[in-house]
């Protein structure tokens, strides 16, 4: 419309094109000179006039607008201000009417409900996410800027100046409003607006990566951990670690509790149902009884089965239960002489998903849900990559485990993405037996992130392998036999090992280096490397017998290829025109020293932190040092009086003529001797009060000490708490170890802001 008008004319009176002024901008300084007009802007207006322009104010306002779609079409002026809109832009946060009503104190977006002009380039993490999320909730606003409020010192105060002429006559100072007028428009209702939509939308990308890598490091930290070892394990048992799964819930549902033995292969053996299991056996009521019979009934099938170890899931009252069964066990080492059970504390957190997923009830289709809890549990401790792997399922429950708190603002498809790069890192690294998971099920999930097959070649290969009647003998049966392509061969066969006994050995269709990470491209460099090692004769090295006689010595025997000298065979491989292979040839040198070698963290239990959490469900984000939580009081704290406890003077009432206790402050004795009796014959006295006992919404027990209970001074909690009332409190210190935390009610602590971990719950 302002073209068909002829403004682009008009335009050029402004004195200065798009790409001048992006020069200008550019190189900030103004490399090209405004050219004024000799008129005044209504006077060269005029001429302009029209039916869709019919006076001077209207012509110059499509001039300016003209103007204003050129500068913010001209890439440099975009890249200019995009620089500086990054660098200087600012958030600002606005509760909705909605939010007004719900974010209080106790709630998550309470940090950050009033926000005004923060730098946008001092959010970390996942704030902004966090931010973003609550705006999706319809719980706040944000919007960005690129100046405070009220300031004069604008961005485009600064930049109008390579659009201006600096003189002081009407006419120049007429056309200088004219052209900061455009500028304003450009910046203002075209840049800012799609530059703020960009920025926001690198910010929430940036914010999604930091979830996304969270959440992948957590699950690293899961399947990177070996499987559970036992030192000494009799080499006469056949059946590998036995490992007792243990599944008690304590709710308030009537269910029995269940015990499932797995072998080494991580099928089940054996079950045992404890119905009381959960209760106190503490009195005669029937429930004890039955308590009773149930201890006796899990010594029993723990003499007879012998586990290596117990794994105990970690929530409610697991520190209870383990101490029961370690009871047993103890019992059972004196008197039966028993090798050492041991118990492990396991995050129940994957057992809770599998026992209701799919797979599980394909496998055990006649288990309760807490039986299948329970074999979870015991083979988490088996080998955590292969059980956590069970949620890796078309329904994603792989999506149900918190891996971060604000995963909800994450799709499910990028999260799965990223835990499925992690499966399939850890598990090439590891290895898949292929014949081991023909037999067994809960192995068979593995084979999808094996490199080069994935869900479908896998499934269809898992297929082929259960039609076959026997074991797969080598790698290239896989070719030959199963039909897989060459390429998809040659990318998944170092990923894939076939374990051979001594006997099969002799076979002609056995390959030894198939139980290794050598890919079979470089067999005959292994090959190569242990008849040189034997100092075998030269004839001999085409004789296949030769090779795997050579490297069934080399296996056994190691030692012999230190020395060699691979940089020397790496030079020798490079006359032959291939490239530098000096790492492969170490790496063969340390797979034939060591076949398979899991390299995947030793096994080691839950921290004492990560128990504290999980038995309290709980997280280090909701309860740390500075939150303030809500809490029961449950006792009074006292300290015992000792024999020898120094400086004790009773005092005497002058207005009723009682003695009173110096420490448990009871004052109605008549006599003195008597308080002497109270205190040193009796016992009766409780101890002088040091504080209250307290017991948190998240069934955390806490203690807050009588200096820490008022800004005044307290001589007596009994004066100023009640059992029974609920307060506010804010935590000094986590006990990890004994699942407690020290507390503080104190006005001047609760009112504190200067505490950065302060989080109100």
């Amino acid at each position: 419309m302002c073209k068909d008008a002829n403004l682009n004319n008009l335009a050029k009176s402004f004195g200065l094109t798009a790409t001048q002024f992006a020069d200008n901008l550019a190189d900030q300084y103004n490399k090209h000179t405004v050219e004024q007009s000799p008129l005044m802007p209504e006077d060269a207006a005029k001429k302009f006039e029209c039916r869709r322009f019919p006076t001077p104010d209207k012509v110059l306002a499509g001039a300016r607008y003209m103007i204003a779609q050129q500068i913010a079409a001209e890439p440099n002026v975009r890249a200019s201000v995009r620089q500086a809109f990054n660098d200087r832009a600012l958030l600002s946060v606005t509760p909705t009417k909605r939010g007004l009503q719900e974010i209080d104190d106790f709630h998550p977006c309470s940090s950050f409900k009033f926000i005004k002009d923060k730098p946008i380039r001092d959010l970390t993490g996942d704030e902004f996410l966090k931010m973003y999320g609550a705006e999706k909730e319809g719980l706040v606003t944000l919007s960005l800027s690129m100046d405070k409020e009220g300031t004069k010192d604008t961005y485009i105060e600064e930049i109008k100046t390579f659009f201006y002429r600096d003189e002081f006559s009407q006419l120049v100072q007429s056309w200088n409003e004219q052209r900061v007028g455009a500028v304003t428009h450009a910046l203002q209702k075209i840049l800012y607006p799609i530059l703020s939509a960009e920025l926001i939308k690198k910010m929430l990308e940036e914010a999604t990566l930091h979830v996304l890598k969270k959440s992948k490091m957590k699950l690293r930290k899961w399947i990177q951990m070996a499987p559970y070892t036992v030192e000494n394990l009799d080499e006469s048992s056949n059946s590998g670690i036995k490992i007792l799964g243990f599944c008690i819930r304590d709710s308030t549902e009537d269910k029995p509790g269940y015990c499932v033995l797995i072998n080494g292969d991580g099928e089940v053996e054996e079950t045992l149902t404890l119905s009381y299991f959960k209760y106190s056996s503490k009195g005669t009521t029937d429930l004890a009884k039955h308590k009773e019979e149930d201890l006796e009934k899990l010594r029993d099938f723990l003499l007879e089965h012998k586990p290596h170890v117990i794994g105990l899931c970690c929530e409610g009252r697991a520190q209870q239960h383990q101490r029961e069964i370690q009871q047993i066990i103890t019992a059972l080492e004196q008197q039966h002489q028993i090798d050492t059970i041991a118990i492990e504390l396991v995050d129940a957190t994957v057992p809770r998903i599998y026992k209701e997923s799919s797979r599980a009830q394909v496998e055990f289709p006649n288990y309760t849900p807490e039986q299948r809890m329970a074999v979870s549990i015991a083979r988490r401790l088996r080998d955590p990559l292969t059980e956590i792997s069970q949620l890796m399922n078309f329904s994603n429950d792989i999506l149900t485990i918190p891996w971060h708190s604000l995963q909800r603002f994450v799709s499910e498809e990028r999260m799965v993405q990223y835990l499925t790069e992690e499966f399939i890192v850890q598990v090439n690294s590891v290895g898949i037996d292929l014949n081991f998971a023909v037999e067994h099920y809960h192995y068979q999930n593995l084979i999808q992130f094996v490199c080069g097959l994935g869900p479908r070649k896998g499934a269809a290969l898992l297929k082929l392998l259960k039609q076959h009647t026997e074991n797969l003998e080598s790698r290239a049966l896989l070719v030959q036999e199963f039909k897989l392509g060459s390429r998809v061969f040659l990318n998944c066969a170092g990923f894939i090992k076939i374990q051979h006994s001594r006997e099969d050995s002799l076979s002609d269709n056995v390959q030894l280096l198939d139980s290794t990470r050598i890919h079979p491209e470089t067999y005959i460099w292994a090959e190569k490397m242990a008849i040189d090692a034997l100092e075998y004769e030269d004839e001999e090295e085409d004789d296949n017998h030769v090779k795997q006689r050579a490297l069934e010595e080399i296996m056994d025997d190691p030692e012999k290829l230190r020395d060699l000298d691979l940089d020397a065979f790496a030079i020798e491989l490079e006359r032959q025109e291939y490239p530098d292979k000096r790492i492969t040839l170490y790496d063969i040198r340390d797979e034939l020293s060591n076949r398979y070698a899991d390299k995947r963290v030793p096994y080691h239990g839950l921290t004492n932190e990560e128990k504290f959490y999980l038995l309290s469900n709980e997280s280090p984000e909701s309860f740390k040092e500075g939150s303030i939580v809500l809490c029961k009081v449950i006792g009074i704290a006292r300290r015992k009086p000792k024999g020898d406890e120094p400086d004790i003077q009773p005092k005497r009432n002058e207005e009723t003529g009682m003695w009173q206790c110096p420490l448990c402050l009871r004052d109605n004795f008549p006599e003195l001797s008597e308080i002497w009796n109270h205190f040193d014959t009796t016992g009766s006295c409780p101890g002088q009060a040091v504080g209250i006992r307290v017991r948190l919404d998240n069934g955390v027990l806490g203690f807050i000490a009588t200096k820490n209970l008022s800004d005044q001074k307290i001589t007596n909690p009994e004066e100023r708490i009640k059992i029974g009332k609920q307060i506010y409190a804010k935590v000094l210190r986590i006990n990890y170890e004994k699942v407690s935390a020290d507390l503080t009610c104190k006005t001047s602590d609760l009112n504190s802001s200067d505490d950065k971990n302060r989080q109100v719950r």
